[in-house]
């Protein structure tokens, strides 16, 4: 769980940095000249509202920090303030927050519902993101039909990224119930589709590899039960045989 979340985390902290410069890296720079040059009233009320998205993305970067030097409770109470707000970066602050909850908590429940929330209707790169991690989160406590219609909006684009980290998150539920075949066929996919990310590619990989072991253990297993179950039976039926009373002896 660990390498996956440092897989997602990673990406979503580059699609902060590039939404927010796209958005508003421009104003840093024109907002004094746009200010002396005397502009109009409605560009003003323009760079008022860059300038605040540039002092939120300030201040989430401030709990980013509290975050890696693991400071829970600056970096919770700095989370916590921007998730409140209908700001652009406050779906970056719950998925955070959410890390938050987990890593220094170990709130499973607490953390998926912040990422449920911040998932909202999974139309953006963000929000998808936040779907699968509250997917990876809960995989536990779902079944398997629980868990693929959650991550049903992912699978949507067979091109995506997040497509495949569905398609592994399946597998490895299979997988560990003992599903061989279909862990099979869906490890085998991901060696084949689009912009599956190298650390599920490998981790595919590694499951295929393992799978022959895996299933000859299975049989092994179910070969053991089945004679330990038949040995039980005989048992069982042999002693119904001594248990049986003798006929009585008939009067000379």
């Amino acid at each position: 769980m660990a390498d996956i979340f440092e897989e997602v985390e990673e990406g979503i902290r580059k699609d902060v940095w590039t939404e927010r410069w796209r958005k508003y890296g421009i104003f840093a720079y024109i907002g004094a000249a746009l200010l002396v040059g005397g502009t109009a009233v409605n560009e003003y009320v323009g760079y008022s509202r860059a300038e605040t998205a540039r002092i939120n993305g300030e201040k989430l970067d401030a709990s980013l920090a509290a975050l890696d030097r693991r400071d829970f409770e600056a970096a919770t109470e700095g989370l916590e303030a921007l998730a409140a707000t209908d700001a652009a970066v406050a779906g970056s602050a719950s998925q955070f927050l959410a890390q938050v909850r987990y890593e220094a908590n170990g709130d499973v429940r607490a953390a998926a519902g912040l990422l449920a929330d911040a998932a909202g209707t999974a139309d953006t790169a963000l929000e998808r993101l936040a779907l699968i991690k509250s997917a990876y989160l809960q995989a536990d406590m779902l079944s398997r039909q629980e868990l693929s219609e959650l991550v049903a909006p992912l699978r949507t684009d067979t091109t995506s990224a997040f497509n495949a980290l569905a398609v592994e998150l399946l597998a490895a539920k299979a997988l560990a119930e003992g599903d061989y075949a279909y862990a099979r066929e869906e490890f085998g996919y991901l060696r084949v589709a689009a912009n599956v990310p190298q650390g599920a590619l490998n981790r595919a990989n590694s499951a295929l590899t393992a799978l022959p072991g895996l299933e000859l253990a299975a049989r092994a297993a179910e070969a053991a039960e089945s004679a330990e179950t038949a040995e039980a039976a005989e048992t069982a039926e042999s002693a119904d045989a001594d248990d049986t009373p003798l006929a009585e002896e008939m009067p000379q």
